[in-house]
């Protein structure tokens, strides 16, 4: 576990450097914004230490931060005290279970479905079915394996000998990812993808 915040940010962006680690929570929360009404109650999973619950915060009613590592939650805790409007959740494997059943209006995941097995992916978003409300709405990312990008960071886990990493990222088709999705329950309504990740917005049914 990462013993320090500057570590932590190492592991979760590959950088320690608070200004780009701010600027690129930024801009992931000004994609989510479409997303989200001020009513909402959100659900970050694979908070981390918040980076991006703290950019969210402001525009809903309430947001669950959730992650395996308690103390990335400690952290996160800790970054963001002075929010009133942040509930921690520590995930249990593949489930979440202090969330309840139908409580969520949208959850979204970042850059972290890619680091569990496929299976314990998909049990996840299974999960995440369960504690979002029926209509409700997800935003998840994966490594797309048919981007130029994608490719190059596929071949770069490999020089680099991840391969037997368990946190290593892994990559997608859009054919998988269009097949997984609705059978854990999500009915995907767009594709937003960017030149490295297919990006989903999907509806809960």
């Amino acid at each position: 576990m990462p013993p320090n915040v500057e570590t932590a940010k190492l592991a979760i962006l590959n950088t320690a450097d608070e200004a780009l680690f701010e600027k690129t929570a930024a801009e992931v929360a000004t994609q989510l914004g479409p997303f989200i009404d001020s009513g909402d109650i959100v659900a970050d999973v694979g908070c981390g230490i918040g980076r991006i619950v703290g950019k969210v915060a402001s525009a809903c009613r309430e947001i669950w931060a959730i992650d395996v590592s308690e103390e990335m939650l400690t952290f996160a805790a800790d970054r963001l005290r002075g929010l009133g409007n942040v509930k921690y959740a520590p995930s249990e494997g593949t489930r979440v279970p202090s969330v309840p059943d139908a409580n969520v209006d949208f959850v979204y995941s970042v850059l972290v479905l890619q680091h569990l097995e496929r299976e314990d992916c998909f049990l996840l978003l299974r999960d995440m079915h369960r504690f979002t409300r029926p209509d409700g709405r997800g935003y998840f990312t994966f490594p797309n394996l048919l981007t130029h990008e994608g490719l190059a960071m596929f071949l770069r886990r490999i020089d680099r000998g991840e391969i037997g990493h368990a946190a290593r990222a892994r990559s997608y088709t859009p054919q998988e990812v269009e097949r997984l999705l609705p059978t854990a329950g999500w009915e995907i309504l767009d594709r937003l993808d960017d030149e490295r990740d297919i990006v989903v917005s999907c509806r809960r049914v």
